[in-house]
């Protein structure tokens, strides 16, 4: 499969090769050669989130558990972990859990597999909540960060009781995430739960929470595995002014370079066809039926 599985990675596109090992066992490498970058000005660099991570699975005790801020519905999706983050940071907001004193931040990194590779990463919600230190994580729900409330936004406090979760793991390139305010669509897309493919259902019910608050398109593809063809979907928003595209199969793309709005499929299209080099036939979600479809 030429999508990376359940992978968080940080290519440097002006860089050589980067081999990735997915969870299953099997690998997968991505050929990185010079790319221009989304805008035609520069070079980027991009990071796929495992995001859920159901690759990911901690193995140290869980944390204690506590109550969420606020009613709380996780997408339940997969690869999850970054979208579903975003997903909480957005909630967060409209509630306005912390009151006078409300804080969110998502808390997205990386792991070091070698001197010159990082490999399967994570990311969680990082909130303050009745004036104390608490995260939203898809593996373990919500839990108290034991950190003294004025320390909140130093990594070098925050980072090491969240990591020591995931003891078998080495934590780098460590940060917090934040979006500006977005203007939403008048309509979000609409969540296909009936929809005959998996990935489409994935996708839409991405697209019809995050478009809540912010544009979101759902853009659906053809590509080739062991000689089959096949049809997926993706995801696609800015938060924090970067590109973000998720595919259910692998995770989350996110661009390094500032981006403050995409107007049509030209940035989705190279993200895709670098991750899906034989991808055809990008196109977006054409919307849902009046009636429930046969799968066949």
């Amino acid at each position: 499969m030429r999508v990376l599985p359940q992978t968080m990675t940080v290519v440097d596109l002006s860089r050589g090769r980067r081999r990735l090992e997915p969870m299953s066992g099997r690998s997968s490498t991505l050929t990185t050669k010079t790319l221009r970058s989304l805008f035609g000005l520069a070079l980027v660099a991009v990071a796929l989130l495992g995001g859920g991570c159901e690759a990911f699975i901690p193995v140290a005790p869980p944390p204690p558990k506590m109550k969420p801020p606020f009613p709380y519905e996780s997408l339940g999706v997969r690869n999850s972990c970054f979208v579903e983050s975003v997903h909480f940071y957005d909630v967060y907001q409209g509630w306005k859990a912390g009151g006078a004193n409300g804080w969110v931040r998502v808390l997205q990194w990386g792991n070091q597999e070698g001197d010159y590779k990082i490999g399967t990463g994570h990311a969680v919600a990082v909130y303050v909540a009745q004036d104390r230190l608490c995260s939203y994580d898809i593996n373990f729900g919500f839990w108290p960060v034991e950190v003294p409330l004025g320390q909140h936004a130093d990594l070098t406090e925050v980072g090491p009781k969240i990591f020591a979760h995931y003891p078998q793991f080495k934590p780098v390139l460590a940060r917090y995430r934040e979006d500006f305010a977005q203007k939403p669509p008048a309509k979000p897309p609409e969540f296909l739960f009936y929809h005959a493919k998996l990935d489409v259902r994935d996708a839409t019910r991405v697209a019809s929470e995050l478009g809540r608050y912010r544009p979101v398109i759902v853009v659906e593809f053809n590509y080739t595995e062991n000689g089959a063809k096949q049809e997926s979907a993706a995801a696609v928003f800015v938060f924090g002014g970067r590109l973000c595209v998720y595919f259910p199969r692998s995770g989350t793309f996110i661009s390094r370079g500032l981006v403050r709005a995409f107007h049509n499929l030209e940035m989705p299209s190279a993200v895709i066809k670098r991750l899906y080099p034989d991808a055809t036939a990008i196109r977006l979600q054409a919307g849902g039926y009046w009636l429930f479809p046969s799968k066949n």
